[in-house]
């Protein structure tokens, strides 16, 4: 049972439907209708029948195992043979040396003048240029190593992914496991990968002929670190002279240690029966460049003859361009499609523009060769990547040969038991042929999220697929990533990364005293430490501001309790105290107001300007009305600050009878009308604090036909189907969770865009949007799913969802 009741925000003008308790559950039961949606969900059937098959090599997107703070990335071989994907974990970061005489202390922003007294903030200083690039750079998320097949044709020559015959790879969502299986010349290869839940370890299981023929065996290479911001492979093989790897035997186990200059990580290889484990040149050889050519598919200059020039020691490593080859086609992007002998063996390789290239006795130098011995035909090994020894690591992160058995059983059992507790949607009763591709969407996004961001630690917007942004996360994005577990009764994985919180708590409390305000100012862009990445939208934007209270709030709604109060009463207080601390009293209209200086959701206005944005506005009402209601909960009176502050907000920016992004705005919906449109989020993702309804509705008509959908982001979408559930607009609602924007697709295995690929952020906002619209809202119309269209067209049962703020 909802249990409603109205509030009226001090500058609202009409009454929003609002805030009420729901009761706390693990596991709530499925929902209750006369229309047979109770029924119990046969949750391994949802889950199969969006299991991913490939029949082709994909350069683009992996699939991938992971346990939420490591991940694999595979290409159609169940390893990295063809394509560089990333192994990447929470815990891997990597700085580059400061420049010379310099600390992070040294660094000084800019002053900008705020309400008329002067404040610091962490924006690129002109007279720091190397230590703000440097700040904004490090540390960087790294690439923790590649592991591939070395595959040999009969003829002696490296295969090449186009030798690769009859192609089946599928990944079993409900297991974790990602069955490939092909041909090499006519001999099956079959390979199984999976991920540890509890430990940063990849099983792998080879099975072939080719195995104990000794023209299959498994390389590592462990890349150095780039400078990339965004990266779909990250690091570089072509550094082999900045970094050392070395590695010891024992027995069946070989342990790696890699080190990058003050970063230094583990990995522990554990096999099953006879194996040698080496250096890949650990025979050396002559290095021969056979064939080279450099262009297009159409212009080609043989480079043979300039290649072999740059072989020193049987080593070439080399930056790929046309100043060092010449230019065939210019203007056009070109590739480097090189042959060549190294030790006996034949290799082809594939090089693109401004990558480097690095072969031969340089380039083996971090590489190491897994061969069976004994003939049998299997290969059955372990990794685990830890960021200190075996020996110095809890067991959780690295257990000492565990076997390949042992971890996909435990991979079966840890994915079972998720996908069997918390939330679960079907929707296959539906009438509406789209429900099959919204479905879907839905369990590869609950796959990925689990995979990808269910660590210690907010995610960057690409989870640990690659690089955005250096691999850093946004705290202002963390809502995105993390509401969903919420609404989806995910607690314990939630409250892995809600501790965030705690950890950021002083810092947060030190930057706002530095500039002037009470409370707790959150960072924006940051890594484990806290630190802001100087930048001027990372200094100025403010709406992840109010995020703790909405998340202490979802907290307290599900665990109603003493201990979840003590949990979150100081981080609210001090979240609360900046809020109130932070506004402007401005004499000449009797109000406060917010900024400038400020960037808004947006991002595409002055920040120097811009004043009481629509939606900043919304959140900082919610966040002092749920602050003085934590107050009370306590057993304290009202904060008569933050009531004040609360009462006497400007009211939301009203021009032409319709809501705009703030006040003042000029030309907003023929220039302004791009990027997201969170001023209706204060109607759908917010309760609608300081709302009008009408007036809402007349925004949402602006909107929904005048926005430039091409123009914005991935989230945006279901932020705008929650609010057209809201305004009593479902049919609208559904189509924008299926709207055919380039910003806002899933490919075959999940990966979504809306941002630089993938872009999590859409994962996350189509789960949550989805719970919303079919368990409710606080105040929702009293009938199922009020977020779908009535009717046998949308048949949507669910079982332990949560109905939203």
């Amino acid at each position: 049972m909802i249990t409603r009741r109205s509030f009226v925000s001090g500058s609202a003008a009409a009454a929003v439907t609002g805030v009420a308790t729901h009761p706390a559950a693990a596991q709530t039961p499925p929902q209750t209708s006369a229309d047979g949606r109770d029924r119990p969900i046969d949750r391994k059937a949802v889950v199969a029948r969006h299991r991913v098959v490939r029949d082709a090599i994909n350069t683009h997107s992996p699939l991938q195992v992971g346990n939420g703070r490591f991940a694999f990335g595979v290409d159609v071989t169940g390893l990295q043979t063809f394509v560089p994907f990333n192994t990447m974990s929470e815990w891997g970061w990597h700085s580059f040396p400061l420049p010379p005489g310099q600390q992070p202390s040294d660094f000084q922003g800019e002053v900008w003048d705020t309400h008329g007294r002067a404040v610091e903030y962490p924006i690129p200083n002109p007279d720091q240029p190397e230590l703000s690039r440097w700040l904004y750079a490090n540390p960087a998320r790294i690439n923790l190593g590649r592991i591939g097949l070395e595959l040999t044709l009969p003829d002696g020559r490296t295969a090449v992914a186009g030798d690769l015959t009859g192609i089946r790879q599928e990944l079993d969502l409900w297991t974790g496991v990602i069955d490939s299986r092909f041909e090499l010349a006519g001999e099956p290869v079959h390979v199984r990968t999976c991920c540890h839940p509890d430990q940063d370890a990849v099983a792998v299981e080879i099975d072939s002929p080719l195995v104990a023929a000794d023209r299959l065996a498994v390389f590592l290479d462990f890349p150095y670190a780039d400078q990339q911001e965004f990266a779909e492979h990250v690091g570089t093989y072509g550094e082999p002279d900045a970094h050392q790897t070395t590695a010891t035997t024992h027995g069946n186990r070989a342990d790696v240690t890699h080190r990058m200059d003050s970063t230094e990580y583990h990995v522990e290889v554990a096999w099953q029966g006879r194996g040698v484990f080496a250096s890949a040149d650990a025979n050396g050889g002559e290095l021969v460049i056979r064939t080279a050519q450099y262009g297009t598919d159409t212009q080609w200059a043989d480079v043979a003859g300039r290649l072999s020039e740059l072989v020193v020691d049987n080593s070439l490593t080399a930056l790929v361009d046309y100043r060092l080859l010449g230019d065939p086609a210019p203007g056009q992007a070109k590739r480097l499609v090189l042959g060549y002998t190294y030790g006996g063996r034949d290799f082809e390789i594939v090089v693109r523009d401004n990558e480097t290239l690095s072969i031969g006795a340089a380039a083996s130098r971090h590489r190491y060769r897994l061969a069976a011995a004994g003939g049998t035909d299997r290969l059955h090994f372990v990794c685990t990547f830890a960021p200190a020894p075996a020996a110095q690591t809890p067991s959780a992160q690295m257990s000492p040969a565990a076997t390949s058995s042992a971890t996909f059983a435990a991979s079966r059992r840890s994915w079972r038991q998720y996908w069997l507790s918390g939330g679960a949607i079907d929707l296959s009763e539906s009438k509406d042929p789209r429900w099959r591709e919204l479905e879907r969407r839905i369990v590869l996004s609950q796959y990925l999220l689990r995979a990808n961001e269910a660590g210690s630690l907010p995610p960057q917007e690409s989870g640990l697929v690659n690089n955005s942004w250096h691999g850093k996360f946004h705290m202002e994005m963390y809502w995105w990533h993390g509401a969903h577990w919420a609404l989806w009764n995910r607690w314990p994985i939630l409250e892995r990364s809600l501790t965030v919180f705690d950890r950021f708590h002083d810092s947060s409390r030190e930057r706002a005293q530095e500039q002037g305000f009470r409370g707790a100012r959150w960072p924006k862009c940051t890594t484990a430490d806290g630190s802001e990445a100087p930048h001027v939208i990372h200094a100025l934007l403010m709406w992840q501001q109010p995020h703790p209270i909405f998340l202490a709030e979802l907290d307290y709604q599900a665990h109603p309790t003493e201990a979840t109060l003590r949990k979150w009463r100081d981080i609210v207080a001090d979240t609360a105290d900046f809020l109130a601390s932070w506004v402007f009293w401005d004499e000449s209209t009797s109000r406060y107001v917010l900024g400038p200086p400020m960037h808004l959701v947006s991002e595409n206005t002055d920040p120097k300007t811009t004043q009481n944005p629509t939606f900043e506005l919304s959140y900082w009402r919610f966040g002092l009305r749920v602050a003085q209601q934590w107050r009370e909960r306590l057993g304290l009176s009202r904060d008569p600050q933050w009531q004040r502050v609360h009462d006497g907000l400007a009211a939301l920016p009203v021009q032409d009878d319709s809501y705009v992004l703030h006040e003042g705005v000029e030309n907003m919906w023929t220039e302004k009308n791009y990027e997201h449109p969170a001023l209706i989020g204060a109607f759908g993702w917010l309760p609608g604090d300081g709302v009008d309804i009408r007036t809402m509705g007349r925004t949402a008509d602006r909107v929904f036909t005048g926005w430039r959908f091409s123009r914005t982001w991935g989230w945006d979408f279901p932020m705008l189907a929650m609010c057209a559930a809201r305004l009593g607009r479902p049919d609208d609602a559904v189509d924008f969770l299926l709207h055919p924007s380039g910003g806002f697709q899933f490919d075959d295995a999940g990966l979504a865009t809306g941002g630089p690929f993938p872009y999590f952020p859409s994962n996350g906002a189509l789960l949550y949007a989805i719970a919303f619209m079919t368990a409710g809202w606080l105040g929702a119309p009293d009938r199922p799913t009020p977020g779908f269209p009535a009717g046998d067209r949308w048949m949507v049962r669910s079982e332990g969802l949560t109905p939203a703020l």
